[in-house]
């Protein structure tokens, strides 16, 4: 388990605003991104300056230099990474046996979700009573513990896309000044609108996120609540059963408090593609192609709830089912047949290939769990179907999806509240360079009239 003090002392640069932060990108993708960015926006500049092409480089600045920026980490995905680094686990959390010796399935994370700091194990569980508090407190991970991230107020990333929008929106002037037409003008403009509508909505999410405390189980109000927590079975000392993907006893997930799975035939191909160009010049190549037919699909679930070491609570199968659940398995066999299932592409065509595909998703047991939701109580049916202890004040609860409140919108993420706000932005970073290029695209659009 990670040292508390540690934890603290890595959290720090995020838990107060700051005006800016700045730092390298770290990982294969990153500094992927950085190469590629860097490698793009310098032959785009070369070729947009020679032949001079303000309109070029407008696109070039604005849209290569786009992922040139995005390769620099915020604070907060820093903090997340270090804090990962304490965790002997890493971002795939690995669980005993069940009670019974069931198999469970393995937990994985990714840079925005899974678990930062190692969870409560099997063991660590009260499976006899699973309302019941654990020994250990309230989980590490909890926001309470962590403290809600605050974005710097300009990072690395807006302060290049404030600098990109500037030059871009001096080059779409220059284009229409040059050309005598207002197209490019009008191009920036909606362009920066859409992704500040964009930037409107991923905020509002965020801020939502950020503004609301996240309430204890032990302590859980009725009506709108952020929670979070730990999935286990809600039977006392139950497991839920493997799922047999298609029925087939090789294609098996463990532990799944909500499943879906998906068999398909997928096909792909190689088509020959010609363009004629202004001369009249005709040229061709090959392009990648694919086609996809869902077959059949099943879904289901088992009685859940989440723990947040303080007490359990229910969840219903409904708040499960919101957004994407998690990959928890897939399979292909090549079958070059199934063509003979369906029509074959015309034109010049190469490379016919053709598979079965098999997709699984859903909440496994030991997940992290964060949502914005609704606590009511339980009904008295929901009661006699599965007795609880009533002394146990989180048992008479069920959280769930339906409620009356206004500006309380229902979202389930795969991970705890510093990593649902992993990529959220000031509002000066968020707005500011959209506004830059409607404005300077706008000032070349009145400048034609």
């Amino acid at each position: 388990m990670a040292d508390e003090a540690q934890v603290r002392e890595i959290l720090a640069p995020t838990l107060e605003p700051t005006f800016f932060d700045f730092n390298f990108p770290f990982g294969f993708s990153r500094w992927f991104l950085f190469i590629l960015g860097l490698a793009l926006s310098a032959l785009g500049i070369l070729f947009g300056v020679s032949p001079y092409n303000p309109l070029a480089l407008a696109v070039v600045i604005y849209f290569f230099g786009y992922i040139f920026a995005i390769s620099f980490p915020s604070a907060i995905v820093v903090v997340v990474r270090n804090l990962r680094n304490l965790s002997p686990g890493g971002t795939d959390i690995h669980y005993a046996t069940g009670p019974n010796q069931e198999k469970t399935q393995t937990s994985k994370g990714t840079e925005t979700e899974g678990w930062i700091l190692n969870p409560p194990q099997i063991s660590e569980w009260n499976l006899a009573s699973p309302h019941s508090p654990d020994d250990g407190g309230m989980l590490a991970e909890h926001p309470r513990k962590l403290g809600t991230p605050v974005p710097a107020t300009f990072t690395m990333y807006s302060m290049l896309r404030l600098i990109q929008s500037f030059a871009a929106g001096i080059f779409v002037y220059l284009a229409v000044e040059k050309y005598d037409d207002v197209d490019p003008a009008r191009a920036g403009v909606a362009i920066a609108l859409l992704i500040l509508l964009v930037q409107f909505f991923r905020r509002r999410k965020t801020m939502r996120i950020s503004d609301l405390a996240t309430s204890s189980m032990q302590g859980l109000p009725m009506g709108g609540v952020e929670v979070f927590g730990q999935l286990r079975p809600r039977l006392a000392n139950g497991w839920v059963p493997p799922i047999q993907v298609d029925g087939d006893r090789n294609k098996i997930v463990y532990g799944q408090l909500d499943w879906y799975w998906e068999y398909g035939h997928q096909f792909n191909w190689e088509e020959y593609v010609e363009a004629k160009d202004d001369e009249g010049n005709v040229s061709g190549e090959w392009k990648d192609r694919s086609a996809y037919k869902k077959i059949r699909s099943d879904e289901g679930g088992a009685l859940a709830l989440v723990h947040d070491g303080t007490g359990g609570v229910a969840v219903e199968s409904d708040l499960l089912s919101v957004g994407n659940a998690p990959r928890t398995g897939s399979w292909s066999d090549a079958d070059r047949g199934l063509w003979n299932t369906r029509s074959r592409p015309s034109g010049k065509v190469r490379n016919l290939r053709a598979s079965h595909e098999w997709k699984s998703n859903g909440w496994s047991i030991g997940d992290p769990f964060f949502s914005h939701c609704y606590a009511r109580p339980k009904t008295s049916a929901e009661i006699e179907q599965q007795p609880v202890d009533k002394t146990i004040a989180p048992s008479l609860i069920m959280l769930t999806k339906e409620g009356e409140e206004p500006g309380h919108k229902v979202m389930v993420h795969r991970g705890s509240e510093i990593l649902a706000l992993a990529n959220s932005e000031s509002a000066p970073s968020a707005y500011l360079p959209s506004l830059l290029l409607a404005l300077l695209s706008g000032v070349a659009w009145l400048m034609t009239l």
